[in-house]
């Protein structure tokens, strides 16, 4: 049995909440993102089914979902990365119908993995702008209720132990 023995040299986290919240957003859900842009690249070179159009368009949104997701894993995630991943999803639900009227032939292979593909890209991307924004409003008021603290006890009040203005 192995004893730590902590002297201070272990950084605390001061809202584990918050450090949750963003590893879901800036991790989890950006491996997902990166699992479903792998996907889109990896099928259509490993079947060769169904019309190089196709193809074509769910390897350049597959490039495009790859290097997002990456970005987000090496530099944490944003608004513009969901954006780019949201409207890339939307662009593979509508694609297969774009190239159908331009008398494109589709297989109904690559039209159901870009309607799948495109499905889980928008659910991924709306559910980590929603992460984003619980974190971004909870940290806000985490951080206004951490004033109104600090500003009572410099405002000559004096507060107890859980920030609380005590009468004089």
């Amino acid at each position: 049995m192995a004893i730590h023995i902590d002297r201070g040299f272990t950084p605390r986290v001061s809202d584990p909440a918050h450090v949750l919240r963003q590893g879901a957003h800036d991790q989890i859900l950006s491996v997902l993102m990166l699992a479903v842009g792998v996907l889109l690249l990896a099928v259509p070179m490993a079947t060769q089914v169904g019309t190089k159009d196709a193809q074509v368009n769910e390897l350049v949104v597959g490039l495009i979902v790859t290097f997002t997701a990456g970005m987000r894993l090496y530099r944490g995630a944003g608004v513009r990365s969901d954006a780019v991943v949201g409207v890339a999803g939307v662009w593979l639900i509508v694609s297969p119908f774009l190239l159908d009227a331009q008398n494109t032939g589709i297989h109904t292979a690559d039209r159901v993995l870009s309607f799948a593909a495109g499905s889980i890209l928008v659910a991924l991307s709306v559910v980590s702008m929603l992460v984003w924004r619980s974190d971004r409003k909870r940290t806000r008021l985490a951080g206004d209720s951490q004033r109104d603290r600090q500003d009572g006890r410099h405002a000559g009040g004096q507060a107890d132990h859980r920030g609380h203005e005590t009468p004089s």
